[in-house]
C-alpha cells in the first residue's frame, strides 16, 4: 500500500511537469498556458515516504510514518509524525477536513442520566454543536517538557519558570510538562520552535478526532487512561466538606510536583485517534484563543473567526488534581486570565501550519 502511494505520487508529478512544459494544448494557446501555469502554479515536490513507522500506530492510519526532515514534509498523511529539529518535539499531522465541535442536547441529556451531580449550565459554553472544517496542521504529540523548555532558555536567554532554583530543572523532572509559566512564556517558546499555540478548534479536533468522541480514547470514562486525582491518590472528591477535607489532607502530605504531575506520555492507552497523548489530565493546556462565552454561535454559521476581545484565554484538557469525568471531556472549555499568576497545573503544547508548497522537482 505504501509503495503504491509512492508510485501514484511520482506519476502525478510527471503528469504535472509534462503538462506545464508542453502546455497540454495546441499552437500558441498551449504555449501561453504553459507560461501562465509556470508562473502561478509551481509544482509541489513529492517526497518519498520514510520507512520508520509510528509506534504505536495511531487509529487513523496504521501506516503512519516518522519524518526526520529539516522542514515538515509536503505530502504528510493523517497520523504521521514529524520530529522538529529545533526542540526535538514529535509533531502529529492532523489532516484537513471536518470534525464535530461541541456538545449536542442529546449528548447532554445522556450524560446527566449517568452523572446526576453535573448540571446542564456547565455545557452551555460548548453549544451549539456543529460541523467545522479545518486545514491540515501539525500538533505536538505531548505537552512541552522541562527539558524542551531548557533548550529554549539556553538558546534565547528567556527566564526560567517559577520554582527552578538557579535556573535548573528540579531533579528528576526533565520529562514532566513545564509549569509555573505564564501564557506569554508559552507564546515565546512557540515562536522560537517555529510554531504557535493551537486554536481551541485545532485542539479539540486533535483530541477527539472527526467522529466527536467524548474523551480522546472513546465514549466511556476510564480513570486509568489519564492523570487524575482519584487514580493517583485513591481519594474521590466532590464538592462536600468531607471530600474536600480528604483532598487537602492528601495534597498536604505529598510532593505535588513529583506525585501529582506525571512524565509526558505516561498514559499511551489514553491516546487520541491521531496519536496525541495526555490530552486529558496531567495539566491544563493554553490555547491561542481569547475566551468567548457564546462564540460557538458564530462558529455554527461557518465564521471561524475567534473572539476579538476578552480578558481570559481558553484552557483545555483538565489537570491531575481533578477527578470528575466532566472535567476531562474533550469539549470542555475553561477560561483563565493568562497573566494573573503562575500555577503548577497549567502547561501547553504547540501547533504548526500544515503542508508546505515546495517548488521544483
Amino acid at each position: 500500500m505504501r509503495e503504491s502511494r509512492r508510485v501514484i505520487g511520482l506519476v502525478m508529478l510527471f503528469v504535472m511537469t509534462v503538462g506545464v512544459t508542453c502546455g497540454c494544448g495546441h499552437g500558441e494557446r498551449g504555449g501561453a498556458a504553459a507560461e501562465e501555469a509556470t508562473s502561478v502554479a509551481p509544482v509541489m515536490a513529492v517526497q518519498e515516504r520514510p520507512t520508520d513507522p509510528v509506534t504505536p500506530a495511531p487509529e487513523v492510519n496504521a501506516e503512519a510514518v516518522v519524518w526526520r526532515t529539516v522542514e515538515p514534509p509536503a505530502n504528510p498523511e493523517a497520523g504521521d509524525v514529524w520530529v522538529n529539529p529545533r526542540d526535538g518535539m514529535e509533531m502529529v499531522y492532523i489532516a484537513a477536513g471536518e470534525f464535530t465541535l461541541g456538545t449536542s442536547d442529546e449528548e447532554i441529556e445522556a450524560w446527566l442520566v449517568d452523572h446526576p451531580r453535573d448540571t446542564r449550565w456547565r455545557f452551555l459554553r460548548e453549544q451549539p454543536q456543529c460541523r467545522v472544517s479545518l486545514e491540515g496542521y501539525w500538533m505536538g504529540r505531548t505537552e512541552v517538557t522541562n527539558a524542551h523548555y531548557l533548550r529554549f532558555m539556553q538558546a534565547t536567554g528567556h527566564p526560567a519558570p517559577g520554582r527552578w532554583e538557579e535556573g535548573r530543572i528540579p531533579e528528576g523532572l526533565e520529562q514532566f510538562p513545564v509549569v509555573y509559566i505564564y501564557a506569554e512564556d508559552a507564546v515565546a517558546y512557540c515562536e522560537w520552535a517555529g510554531g504557535r499555540l493551537p486554536s481551541e478548534l485545532e485542539w479539540e479536533k486533535a483530541a477527539r478526532g472527526t467522529e466527536g468522541r467524548i474523551f480522546p480514547w472513546g465514549e466511556e470514562w476510564d480513570n486509568t487512561r489519564c492523570r487524575n486525582f482519584e487514580l493517583i491518590s485513591g481519594v474521590s472528591y466532590e464538592t462536600t466538606a468531607e471530600s474536600l477535607e480528604a483532598f487537602d489532607a492528601w495534597t498536604d502530605a505529598h510532593n505535588l510536583r513529583q506525585e501529582g504531575l506525571a512524565p509526558v506520555g505516561s498514559y499511551p492507552q489514553g491516546a487520541s485517534p491521531y496519536g496525541c497523548l495526555d490530552m486529558a489530565g496531567n495539566v491544563w493546556e493554553w490555547c491561542a484563543d481569547l475566551y468567548g462565552e457564546n462564540i460557538y454561535q458564530r462558529y455554527a454559521t461557518g465564521d471561524l473567526t475567534p473572539p476579538e476581545q476578552g480578558i481570559s484565554r481558553v484552557l483545555r484538557g483538565g489537570a491531575w488534581y481533578m477527578d470528575s469525568p466532566m472535567q476531562f471531556r474533550s469539549t470542555l472549555r475553561f477560561p483563565y486570565r493568562p497573566n494573573l499568576r503562575q500555577l503548577g497545573g497549567y502547561g501547553f503544547r504547540y501547533a504548526r501550519e500544515g503542508r508546505l508548497d515546495i517548488s521544483g522537482p
